[in-house]
């Protein structure tokens, strides 16, 4: 081990990396944290195993398109940190990174996951945004520990139904798929408090009813006609965003939001606003732009925390007299 030690010290050497590390070999051994982000790296040598007590590895930024092949002898690392490069695999040993806690791979070029990767059971943040990832395998839900997932801007038609022992999850992010429905399983996650589906081809919901902690949810730019659940379940929701669907009304269970403070329904069908919602008191926000509304409900004006409002591109539509509003797209 002392020989890979030696060869990694040459190696950041010849890379003009003395500043990141110590000089000493013995103290290279016991490093725990190594950043080499954003150097222009093309490749990092199989010798970095030798960094055995290594916790924390930064390789963002990069132009890496493979991770060394025995990686997996990083048995301490806890944070691996390497989006924004030009990875079109993970090797397998990624599987024996016992100790790893947080893994971001947004921003590369993956396709697939291998099936190792969903042997890290102890990961409680793993981000894939932003790759060309076509399929997840049912594996996934080994990852029983998950708080924060991200897979938004891949290729998935479909998600198998993994998050029944999600039960910690509290941010999960499947924006900007080609996703048309959702696995059942995604209700029985108790702790969600954001989900983001933005830019899918989803058509109807599963009940979401279950996620009483949901505090945002985002269904932008999909192909919803309606709601076809009870909205009013979701009591801790504050921002609910629905632009550029196909909704012609909006369900009055949502006046029974009393948290919401932020509701945008611009771009879609709407010829009228519940009467109620006028009890959204909470309400900071709302953008009902680019829609058929030719009138506001009476008592519009008793949204007294109302700071911005969004009206244009309706059926001439005025400004309401509301002293708190702050912002009106129209005069």
């Amino acid at each position: 081990m002392d020989n890979k030690l030696n060869d990694f010290a040459r190696w950041l050497k010849n890379h003009e990396f003395n500043s990141l590390v110590p000089d000493n070999i013995e103290q290279l051994k016991s490093i725990s944290m190594l950043d080499l982000g954003k150097k222009k790296l093309r490749e990092i040598p199989e010798s970095i195993e030798a960094l055995e007590n290594l916790q924390i590895l930064k390789l963002s930024g990069n132009r890496l398109k493979t991770l060394p092949e025995n990686i997996g002898n990083l048995k301490k690392l806890k944070t691996l940190q390497c989006e924004n490069n030009l990875l079109e695999t993970l090797p397998a040993s990624i599987g024996e990174l016992d100790s790893l806690v947080v893994l971001n791979l947004n921003g590369n070029r993956l396709k697939e996951i291998p099936k190792e990767l969903y042997n890290l059971t102890k990961l409680t943040r793993l981000t894939l945004a932003a790759n060309f990832i076509e399929k997840i395998d049912e594996d996934l839900k080994k990852l029983k520990k998950l708080l924060y997932f991200s897979l938004d801007t891949n290729c998935l038609k479909e998600l198998p139904d993994i998050f029944f022992d999600m039960q910690s999850l509290y941010y999960l992010d499947l924006s900007y798929n080609d996703l048309e429905a959702l696995p059942d399983s995604l209700s029985e996650i108790e702790e969600l408090e954001t989900l983001l589906l933005e830019g899918n081809n989803i058509k109807n919901l599963p009940s979401l009813e279950a996620h009483d902690m949901l505090i945002k949810l985002n269904l932008n730019d999909n192909s919803l006609t309606k709601l076809d659940f009870d909205i009013s379940k979701l009591e801790d929701l504050q921002i609910l965003t629905l632009d550029n669907n196909e909704l012609e009304m909006l369900p009055e269970d949502i006046c029974r939001l009393k948290k919401l403070n932020h509701l945008s329904i611009s771009s879609n069908n709407l010829k009228k606003l519940p009467s109620c919602i006028i009890e959204l008191k909470n309400l900071l926000e709302l953008d009902i732009e680019d829609n058929k509304v030719s009138k506001l409900p009476e008592g519009f004006e008793k949204l007294t925390k109302l700071k911005n409002l969004f009206i244009d591109n309706n059926s001439n539509l005025e400004k309401p007299d509301i002293p708190t509003l702050e912002f009106c797209d129209v005069l």
